[in-house]
């Protein structure tokens, strides 16, 4: 992998490369961000549809306003943590069912505390890396995103809705436009309403309200 667009404004590059020079405008609030990245067999390279498309929501979200607490289920690599992370959100947290997954998101979060300094990124320490449910923070979260498969997240969808404060945002990916129906029935069961919706290569965001 060489340098990866994976949002406007996001960038994955190899572990040990060196880092691009950040090029910035008068004028324009957020910093580009360019995140090195371990060799890891884990979800979230920024190669799948479902990864760019809940990068470039969580870091225009968190570009618009800074929410004081985020989490990502499912996190993979770590991607989605680290935006939220880097652009300066307080609380950030990630969980995951695969041990792989976990190694890859500690490690590379390491990396992001090594290559602060070139960056100018303030960086909280991530609250938690584990295996455990969403709502195990209780109701605290003000921006969660979810990129995993329809039947996780369907099964999710209480803990998932537990985890949210009310007027938070909640990003669900991993699924075709024909799963959005099922999916809208159990969030909203939960108390969460549709805002909007995105498409890439075939693949949806939805955007969800409680």
């Amino acid at each position: 992998m060489g340098l990866l667009a994976l949002a406007p404004g996001v960038w994955l590059y190899p572990q040990g490369e060196r880092a691009p020079i950040a090029q910035t405008r008068p004028g324009v609030r957020a910093e580009p961000l360019f995140l090195p990245c371990v060799p890891s067999e884990a979800f979230g390279d920024g190669s799948h549809p479902t990864t760019r498309l809940c990068a470039g929501a969580v870091d225009l979200h968190c570009r618009l306003k800074i929410p004081a607490a985020f989490l990502d289920v499912g996190t993979g690599t770590g991607v989605l943590a680290r935006i939220a992370r880097a652009r300066g959100v307080s609380f950030v947290a990630a969980t995951d069912l695969d041990p792989e997954a976990l190694r890859a998101t500690r490690a590379n979060t390491r990396l992001d505390e090594r290559t602060d300094g070139g960056q100018g990124i303030h960086l909280a320490p991530l609250a938690a890396i584990n295996d455990g449910p969403p709502d195990q923070w209780g109701s605290r979260f003000e921006l969660i995103a979810a990129n995993i498969l329809e039947g996780p997240l369907r099964f999710l969808a209480p803990a998932l809705g537990a985890a949210l404060r009310p007027g938070g945002t909640l990003f669900l990916s991993g699924f075709t436009p024909l799963q959005i129906p099922g999916l809208r029935t159990a969030f909203e069961s939960q108390g969460l309403r549709l805002t909007s919706q995105a498409q890439l290569d075939g693949w949806v965001l939805l955007s969800l309200i409680k």
